[in-house]
């Protein structure tokens, strides 16, 4: 390859990436993050169904192989329950930047199967609904102040949905320690 169509190459590379800022905030975006909010609500809902009752109160690291000094860190130590409201917990504190759709349910201290999945299912739709309110120009401007560092509504969408899915992750580990197959993930 000669140096003019390297040079062409990398042309062309830095206008199409040049584009892409202009792309941002087309009209389908906020339908897209609807659509993402409402397939990680069934999914989220599949994992929570799967668990029998009796292991929400399941919680690792608990009795042989538990830290010797108590400490409990992270998500393994919590219960089923637990884990699966800190997924809500966790949405209303990122969607909540947005001041939309008013304060996000409150997770119940019954962490109960039924208990957390009408948890989930009211978190969920609250967070359908905020997301349903935004407007591309929210996802470029700061979302609100509050703990955490500063960020913008995009930023605050995309740590919601990668919390969720990384705390979701775990929940495969809980399922198949009390010998429940999770569900796949369909997209």
């Amino acid at each position: 390859m000669n140096r003019r169509n390297v040079l062409g190459s990398v042309a062309a590379a830095a206008a199409a990436s040049a584009v892409v800022p202009l792309a941002f905030g087309a009209d389908g975006e906020i339908t897209d993050w609807v659509g993402w909010w409402e397939r990680s609500k069934k999914y989220t809902l599949q994992i929570a169904e799967a668990m029998p009752e009796d292991g929400y109160s399941f919680r690792p690291f608990t009795g042989a192989g538990a830290p010797a000094d108590g400490v409990r860190s992270g998500d393994g130590a919590r219960s089923f329950g637990e884990l699966m409201q800190h997924i809500g917990q966790a949405e209303g504190f990122y969607l909540g930047r947005f001041g939309k759709g008013g304060a996000a349910p409150a997770a119940p201290r019954d962490t109960s199967k039924a208990a957390t999945v009408k948890y989930l299912n009211d978190l969920f739709d609250w967070s359908i609904g905020v997301v349903k309110q935004l407007s591309t120009a929210d996802l470029t401007k700061p979302a609100g102040a509050g703990k955490g560092p500063a960020m913008t509504g995009l930023s605050a969408l995309l740590n919601a949905m990668v919390h969720t899915a990384h705390t979701r992750g775990y929940s495969d580990l809980y399922l198949r320690s009390k010998g429940v197959k999770p569900p796949t993930y369909a997209v």
